[in-house]
């Protein structure tokens, strides 16, 4: 059983409007798959040049890991507090379950609301080269890979779709692919119209890979190693609010898609 606090808030020029926001929201978290409520305590509303906010702390119970993180992507808290376990020791398998099944349910917000996987458009000040992740050997050395995984870190594969010829695909994913991402090999295909890029990398916390799984919206993600994954409670609570974050900027996007331009 995953214990957790979310804190969410609602705010407008209609203070009915807001009051009514919260309650529709604390039906719709009764509902949810998983979850229950064990206690929610009420802020007054407060006025401030027209507009009005209020905000509810939810305790709340999650049957699995997967409950827990799907929650924070639908309802967005603005902050989350940790409550149990400590820990949390998953199989490789389990672990990559519970990351596919937020990579689908990110799949069908997408579809839903016409936003497309989040590739990076912007070039960094150093642009990475594809072609130095193409070769045989890879980028990194042996005695790198060793300093990785003896520092616990996740060796994965992750296959994806994306746009453009080979060259264009593979330098839009490593800009979009953050600095706590170490990839060592890439190597894309054209597969008729499509374009399919696998990549090899390296990271170090577990909502890294869960926040390029609902970016990216992968094919396949394979966890090589470590076999077994334990999560603290600081990573939990962290893969939570990432999450919930990344939604809420989907939120503006969804928004974007739908106002004229």
């Amino acid at each position: 059983m995953i214990k957790a606090t979310f804190y969410i808030e609602s705010q407008g020029p209609d203070e009915n409007v807001v009051k009514k926001s919260i309650d529709n929201l604390i039906e719709s978290v009764k509902k949810e798959p998983g979850c229950t409520i064990i206690k929610a305590v009420h802020e007054d509303m407060a006025e401030e040049g027209g507009n009005y906010s209020t905000s509810v702390e939810l305790e709340l119970e999650f049957e699995e890991l997967q409950h827990y993180l799907i929650a924070a992507m639908r309802f967005a808290p603005y902050a989350i507090i940790f409550d149990a376990p400590s820990k949390l020791e998953l199989t490789a398998d389990e672990f990559v379950k519970t990351i596919a099944n937020i990579t689908a349910f990110t799949k069908v917000v997408f579809t839903k609301h016409s936003i497309r996987s989040i590739f990076s458009k912007e070039t960094p000040e150093k642009q990475k080269n594809p072609s130095d992740y193409t070769g045989e050997e890879g980028k990194l050395t042996e005695e790198e890979i060793d300093g990785y995984m003896d520092q616990g870190a996740f060796r994965v594969k992750v296959v994806v779709q994306a746009e453009g010829d080979e060259e264009q695909a593979m330098q839009g994913l490593l800009n979009t692919l953050g600095y706590d991402v170490f990839v060592h090999k890439m190597k894309a295909s054209k597969i008729d119209d499509k374009t399919l890029i696998a990549f090899h990398a390296f990271m170090y916390e577990p909502k890294t890979l869960a926040e390029l799984s609902i970016k990216l919206i992968p094919l396949l993600i394979e966890l090589i190693e470590p076999g077994t994954v334990e999560l603290s409670m600081l990573q939990m609570q962290d893969m939570g609010i990432e999450l919930a974050s990344t939604y809420f900027e989907f939120a503006h996007l969804a928004y974007s898609n739908k106002s004229p331009s």
